[in-house]
């Protein structure tokens, strides 16, 4: 995985940076990714690419004629191997599995692959910060490739905390789960994965909320139906327990300023929204963000589409 990050204080270079790399196993050269670099003093991450084993990458300005910023830092991540996961009983760690509490229309939170399991390094004991309740629920893209193997997916989500941790200087993965293609959930930001975890996915927006991050580009791909409706029974599990119909929306403050809303500032949202919806930023991609009033449905609906058969169990 790799990251372009320009010096803090500059302005951005005009398109970002195009980077391609020369792949470990066949040594030709991939085609040229458009990457939005971060800066230090910006507290939203920049764009990562999952290039896989690679010897080699090329890093220009997007911009014809432009020359690099001065101080300009390409980070590159190895993930290194996946941990060795002790057998188990039941399902895979990664199977997603419909769940229902019983009386009271709660459905259970989607099975998760945790922390251990794709190889979370842990905190130096740092406190954890907890919210109350999870108000609203922020649907992401991380801006890779949709090319990737499902089986790479715990490197991908290694290679996110490492980039969050070394280049954003974050405690933690700023997403509180990881969701791939294949509809694999990946437990994010440590503190408990049933408790109101205060993240670093949303800038302004991050107390009382949940952040979901779709491994992939969506821009002008939709996401795969395995993922929509991960998201959606994260989305719907999450929201329900604590009274929210996902279908609803809520009145949220801004805690900072974000460069779209000042601090103290209220803003009203859909219970399950974009990045973009507070913050200045393409994410989760137009194609995702158009999915979102149909995951909405799919999380509004746990007995009926999301979950069935379950309509028929008795009051």
């Amino acid at each position: 995985m790799l990251a372009v990050t320009e010096p803090a204080g500059r302005p951005p270079a005009p398109g970002g940076y195009r980077v391609r790399t020369r792949a470990r196993s066949s040594g030709s050269w991939s085609g040229w990714t458009v990457l939005e670099p971060g800066q230090p003093s910006v507290l939203e991450p920049g764009e990562p690419w999952w290039a896989g084993p690679s010897t080699g990458v090329e890093v220009r300005p997007a911009a014809a004629g432009a020359a690099p910023a001065p101080g300009l830092r390409l980070d590159l991540v190895d993930p290194g191997p996946d941990p060795v996961v002790p057998a188990r009983s039941g399902p895979p760690g990664g199977a997603v599995t419909a769940g229902y509490e019983g009386p009271g229309a709660v459905p259970r939170r989607p099975r998760t692959v945790p922390r251990a399991d794709w190889g979370a390094m842990e905190d130096d004991g740092t406190p954890v910060v907890h919210g109350h309740e999870v108000k609203a629920v922020f649907v992401h893209h991380t801006a890779q490739t949709n090319a990737y193997d499902c089986a790479d997916s715990p490197a991908i989500v290694r290679g996110l905390q490492v980039l969050h941790q070394r280049t954003n200087g974050w405690k933690d993965l700023g997403y509180n789960y990881v969701v791939d293609k294949c509809g694999t959930v990946f437990e994010g930001r440590a503190g408990g994965s049933d408790r109101p975890v205060t993240g670093a996915h949303t800038l302004g927006f991050n107390i009382d909320t949940m952040g979901v991050a779709v491994i992939g580009r969506y821009t002008d791909e939709e996401a795969p139906p395995a993922a929509v409706e991960a998201v959606a029974r994260l989305a719907g599990w999450a929201l329900r327990r604590y009274g929210h119909d996902p279908s609803g929306t809520v009145t949220l403050t801004s805690s900072v300023d974000n460069g779209r809303f000042r601090r103290g500032e209220q803003v009203t949202v859909e219970r399950v929204s974009g990045h973009r919806d507070v913050f200045a930023t393409e994410c989760p991609g137009t194609a995702l963000y158009h999915q979102l009033p149909g995951l909405r449905g799919l999380a509004s609906d746990p007995y009926g589409g999301l979950f069935p058969g379950l309509a028929d169990l008795p009051a």
